[in-house]
């Protein structure tokens, strides 16, 4: 054992990692980061033997990946035990944190964990640049307080009463009249346990997003260097810090989107090492994945599935298309050996999971039709704005020698394969398939963004490629710079202004009370009036079709029909909350509300009162 300890550095760093974080909560000493670190870093560290084996073979990949690896345990361990009637409390999560550093103990490493080397410091200084241009380019959008977007309130929300009562399946006592949390579980077990752990406040989970913002270049470059080396895999972490698509799901806050961006990386290097036999040119003899690699495969791909439903499908499509064309070209026999047993322990780690799943799904009430999302279609032109015309261009050019290099390079042939998945979906409303379809544009970067570096990295000689990535991320910083005040101006429902009006209604609000707002304010009145609330939310916004008649109501009520009027006072509403630059799905102004007498007026909130009140 002595020896077996001696050679995981990393798994007895998490070890330290996450007893001395017990250690300062039993003093009652506040370690926020800490706590973060010991939920996230800890069993990525711990768990190092499950990554791809061409991820295993550099240090600081290694390190790179250990994150995302670290959310995937950590949800999917968390969402299992509270499926299994276990409490989310501190002492559960952190005996839970220490059974899985002591797993990791346990696991066999292939190969030597060896050191960091020299060669591995212009890496390792590489890979650092691009997350401080990738930070400084966040904190134009999400920096400071308040933060813009909508969605945040309703993540806090459901963590601060997971925290409060230890569950994930639970009611969600102020949304829509009160209904269930029908979130996907990961995100909001992993904020939660946070909650449980560090003793924060929710509030402190308004920049949560960033964490996953920054887990999304390390992944990006852990799989990029996999394949294709150390300076494809800085360039193309440097093109994903920078582009301003990358900060876009920043401004409307999609955490669960962004965490299962964090995931999806690992994913492909998984299914590449399966679909063209990688792992047998590092020595494996099989020519199909470990079985550690199995494991975490598994474990990746039910991280998925917790994490955010949309990405699943896209992850799910994409292991059928690719593992397809690697039977095709005659690998058949190993796909279906290195699937088979995937498929195996898939099963063994998913029913936590499932269950989670199924319990949800029962109060959805079923899904909407295809025609309420065919306002979200993908529209060219703004989807050129955010990736930039200079990365638009070289990314078409990539492209095209990408087909041409696939024939030789099989690596490259899963990238082709996402790509053919994402615009499937972006265009699945031909098959009357109902998805967010302008959603499918945020996964692009994860196919385009190692292309481009390919294709610099192969073309130009190393110390060229350097200074020509160098020049391409910081020309679309600079037109990031800009876009990136103008995605947190436009998402910016929250100011200081609206704050006061807020605190003003707060104040006169009766237990209980049902206040009406439009889609801007909708999740933020919950979460900061503390309030029953009835969102007059659009149908693309919806995914539980059981919402939808009550978003119908909120919108009545503000129309000043008759029928709303009789919701109204039913209800007993009095307060009225709407956000008069607010757009429909369609960026076309919304109507302002037909009834109320404003009680207060800024750039971002109205407050009127209904005349019967």
């Amino acid at each position: 054992m002595a020896r077996r300890v001696g050679e995981r550095p990393l798994a007895v760093g998490a070890l330290l990692v996450v007893a001395l974080e017990a250690l300062v909560a039993s003093l009652s000493v506040g370690a926020p980061w800490l706590s973060l670190t010991a939920l996230v870093l800890a069993p990525g560290l711990a768990l190092a033997p499950l990554l791809p084996a061409r991820v295993r073979t550099s240090p600081v990949a290694t390190l790179a990946c250990a994150p995302a690896l670290g959310i995937a345990a950590s949800s999917v361990l968390l969402v299992s035990l509270s499926s299994a009637g276990a409490s989310l409390d501190g002492a559960v999560v952190r005996i839970a944190l220490a059974a899985m550093v002591l797993v990791g103990l346990l696991l066999p490493w292939p190969e030597a964990d060896r050191p960091p080397e020299r060669a591995d410091l212009p890496v390792a200084g590489g890979l650092l640049a691009a997350l401080a241009l990738g930070v400084l380019l966040q904190q134009q959008v999400i920096g400071g307080d308040p933060i813009p977007g909508n969605d945040w309130a309703k993540y806090l929300l459901y963590a601060d009463e997971i925290a409060a009562q230890g569950e994930l399946l639970i009611d969600n006592p102020f949304w829509m009249l009160g209904v269930p949390f029908r979130e996907d579980p990961a995100v909001p077990a992993l904020y939660g346990a946070f909650l449980s752990l560090s003793g924060e406040p929710a509030s402190v989970l308004t920049h949560g997003i960033w964490v996953f913002a920054v887990i999304s270049i390390l992944s990006v470059f852990a799989f990029t260097r996999a394949f294709w080396g150390d300076l494809a895999g800085v360039i193309a972490a440097g093109l994903w810090a920078v582009l301003p698509i990358s900060h876009d799901i920043l401004g409307w806050h999609g955490a669960p989107n962004l965490a299962a961006i964090c995931l999806l990386p690992a994913v492909l290097a998984y299914l590449t090492e399966m679909a063209v036999g990688g792992s047998a040119r590092l020595g494996n003899g099989r020519g199909g994945l470990e079985w550690g690699e199995i494991v975490g495969f598994a474990l990746f791909l039910v991280a998925v599935v917790a994490t955010h439903r949309l990405s699943a499908l896209v992850a799910g499509m994409t292991l059928v298309v690719g593992l397809a064309v690697g039977a095709a070209r005659g690998r058949a026999r190993s796909i279906a050996r290195d699937l088979g047993w995937t498929a195996i322990v898939v099963a063994a780690l998913a029913p936590g999971i499932a269950y989670d799943l199924i319990e949800r799904a029962r109060t959805f009430g079923g899904t909407q039709g295809y025609q309420a999302y065919l306002t979200t279609k993908v529209n060219l032109g703004p989807l050129v704005g955010d990736l930039t015309v200079v990365f638009t261009v070289l990314a078409v050019a990539a492209l095209a020698l990408a087909v041409r290099w696939s024939g030789r390079d099989r690596a490259i042939v899963t990238l082709l394969c996402l790509l053919a998945v994402i615009v499937a979906l972006a265009y699945s409303w031909i098959l009357e398939i109902p998805v967010a379809y302008f959603r499918m544009a945020y996964f692009l970067p994860l196919v385009l963004a190692p292309l481009v570096a390919v294709a610099l990295a192969r073309l130009l000689r190393p110390p060229q490629a350097v200074a020509a990535g160098g020049v391409v991320a910081v020309a679309i910083a600079a037109l990031a710079w800009s876009q990136a005040g103008n995605v947190r101006d436009f998402y910016a429902f929250t100011s200081r202004a609206s704050l006061r009006g807020l605190d003003a209604v707060s104040a006169e609000l009766h237990p209980g009370e049902v206040v009406v707002t439009d889609r801007c304010w909708s999740f933020q009145a919950a979460w900061l009036l503390r309030t029953r609330t009835l969102a007059a939310l659009e149908p693309e916004d919806i995914q539980p079709k059981a919402e939808l008649r009550l978003a119908r109501q909120a919108r009545a009520v503000l129309d000043g029909t008759p029928e709303g009027l009789a919701v109204a006072r039913r209800l007993d509403v009095r307060y009225l909350l709407v956000d008069p630059t607010c757009t429909d799905a369609r960026s076309r102004p919304l109507k302002p509300p037909a009834v109320g007498t404003p009680l207060f007026v800024s750039k971002r909130l109205v407050v009127l009162r209904l005349p019967s009140a």
